[in-house]
Order: structure tokens, then sequence, then C-alpha cells
């Protein structure tokens, strides 16, 4: 079990050269502008948004694909498991140690006050979102849309893509939205990272605590909003049996880690290329959370404004979108 830990700071930094630039995830030039106060508002904001990267994304080639995979390795690509249909992402792998470290400065664009943050683990650049449950709401949305959702078409001032989904739009696991189960628990074998037994859940409970927990341990009681996905990353501060120290299968990643005492969600996607173990470390070791679940790869998109991350609003449509609204 790992130790409970404060909040890591998180803050703005001078970026790397794969982080700031023009990458294979997109990921757009950092912003200054600041978050807005009213749901309307950032509907407007990100409305311009769209328009602004649309033209970006004219004269952009797609490297993501439309899949919902990290396909690195040439074994997932945008293949599906015929049986249940769950989108086949990368095989497990990893690396490393630990120093996570962080200062706030607006040198690189990145508003202070957003939501989302730089944050750097052995060297390797994430973005996380650190969601106090007694400051923010936090929703699993899907649409159920034909071709799927974009985030810019959701409201929440922090948006992410739940867990992994099918070629049609649709969850590969369970989700749950406000109290109503949408799509049923899958506990069947197969392909790809969601079937990286064990996978997991994460969810938030009626008493405001969020939990992640492996897929056969889950307990519908008092759940009101949950995605699956897989593999889980870490459970009960144990980092997944599969992974590699030091492999060199990696890829854009994101996931979801929550505190200890379940008051605390962290929202994390790497900008840079990370492989497995190194990714769960950085959610155990660098952001203390013992429990934590992959989300996606290649195509997985963080948002909030201020946060320079405004192409992630149209990078690619999803099933399921994680929604934080700031109520506090």
């Amino acid at each position: 079990m790992s130790v409970p830990r404060p909040i890591p700071a998180l803050g703005g930094r001078p970026r790397s050269a794969s982080a700031a630039g023009a990458s294979p995830r997109g990921t757009s030039p950092r912003g200054t502008s600041r978050r807005g106060t009213s749901r309307r508002g950032a509907s407007r904001r990100r409305a311009a948004a769209v328009i602004a990267c649309a033209a970006l994304l004219a004269g952009c080639s797609g490297t993501d694909g439309t899949d919902g995979t990290d396909g690195t390795d040439g074994t997932d690509g945008t293949s599906v498991d015929p049986t249940i249909g769950a989108t086949a992402s990368s095989s497990p792998s990893t690396a490393a140690s630990q120093t996570a470290s962080a200062s706030a400065t607006a040198d690189d664009g990145i508003d202070p006050d957003s939501p989302v943050q730089p944050y750097e683990f052995e060297g390797i650049e994430f973005s996380v979102a650190a969601l106090d449950l007694s400051e923010w709401a936090v929703r699993v949305v899907w649409e159920q849309a034909d071709g799927g959702t974009y985030l810019a078409e959701v409201d929440g001032d922090v948006l992410t893509n739940a867990g992994i989904f099918t070629e049609d739009f649709r969850p590969g696991g369970l989700l749950v939205s406000d109290g109503e189960q949408l799509v049923g628990l899958n506990l069947n074998d197969g392909y790809g990272n969601f079937h990286l037994k064990p996978n997991g859940v994460f969810a938030i409970l009626k008493d405001g605590t969020a939990e992640v927990v492996d897929s056969t341990e889950y307990d519908p009681a008092g759940v009101v909003q949950a995605t699956q996905s897989g593999p889980a990353l870490v459970l009960d501060g144990e980092i997944h049996p599969e992974f590699t120290p030091g492999s060199s299968n990696v890829a854009y990643r994101s996931g979801v880690g929550v505190s200890e005492d379940g008051g605390t969600v962290y929202l994390a996607i790497s900008d840079d290329v990370v492989n497995f173990d190194t990714f769960a470390r950085m959610f155990r070791d660098g952001l203390g959370t013992p429990n934590a679940l992959y989300l996606d790869g290649q195509i997985s998109g963080l948002w909030a404004e201020g946060a320079g991350r405004d192409l992630d609003l149209i990078l690619q449509p999803y099933a399921g979108v994680i929604s934080a609204t700031r109520t506090g």
C-alpha cells in the first residue's frame, strides 16, 4: 500500500520540445485565456476554440486514427474483439523510478488558475487535473450519438475521454451516468488493453467519494457515475502484474486515479510517450493514488480553459466523456 500523501503541487514550467511543439497527438499551442465562471460562457469559448482549431486541423494529417487504441506496436491498431467489440489497445509496458516536481509560472502560456496543470515525473511531461470532490462535481456522460461525441459538445470545466470504446462508439464495458446504468459490466476475456486483466471501474458514489476497483469486485450499490476500462494501472498500491519496467512499448496515454480517502480524483494525460509501468508509477508514486485506471491511448484528450489544449476539444469523437464542473 502506498503512504497517503498531500495533493502534489501542479504548476507551469518550461516544456520539453516534444511537449511544447506539434506532436503526434496534435497538442495545441499553449493558450493564455482565463477560466470563466458561467457554463454558458464556457460553452461559447469552446465553440470559438472549435472554429479556430478546425482551421488548424485542415492543414494537418491525422496521426491518431479514429480507433480508441494505442496502436504503437502493430498488435493493436484499430482491431476490435469480435466477441464483445471493445477496441483493442496496446499491450503492457514499463520502466523507472520517481521524481515529481512543479513550480507555478505562466512562462509557457498556461494559466496558473487552470484546473489542468503541467506535471513532470521521471523526466516525462504530463498534464494533470487534481479535483477535490468537495469542490468539483464529476459525471460520466454518454450522449449515444451516431459517430460519437467530441469533448466540445459536453458541458464542463474539465473534460476528458472515458474508457475504451468500440468502433461504433459504444462503451467497451460498464457505463453509469447520473445513477442510470447504460452499459453493463464486461467481464469477458479477449485481447487488447481492455482485456488485460485485471481491468477496472472508476466510479463516483452517492456519498461524494470516488473509487477505482477491480472489475470483478465492482459493487453497483451507491454508484452514480462509472466507466470501465483496462488495464487497471494500480490496485491497492500494487502495479499491474503484467507491466514490464523499462518496456519499449510507449504511447501517449490517459488515466484516472483516486486518492486513498476517495476525496480527490486525478485526471492525467501524458504529453510525452510513456510505457505502462512508468504511467502507473506516476499515479502511485508521483500523485500518491493507490488506485488508478488506464482510460485510453493515442486518441485521448484532456481539456480545461487556460491549459493550452483547445485542440483536444475536437481531436476525436468518443463514446463516454468524463466531465467535471466546479461547485466550490
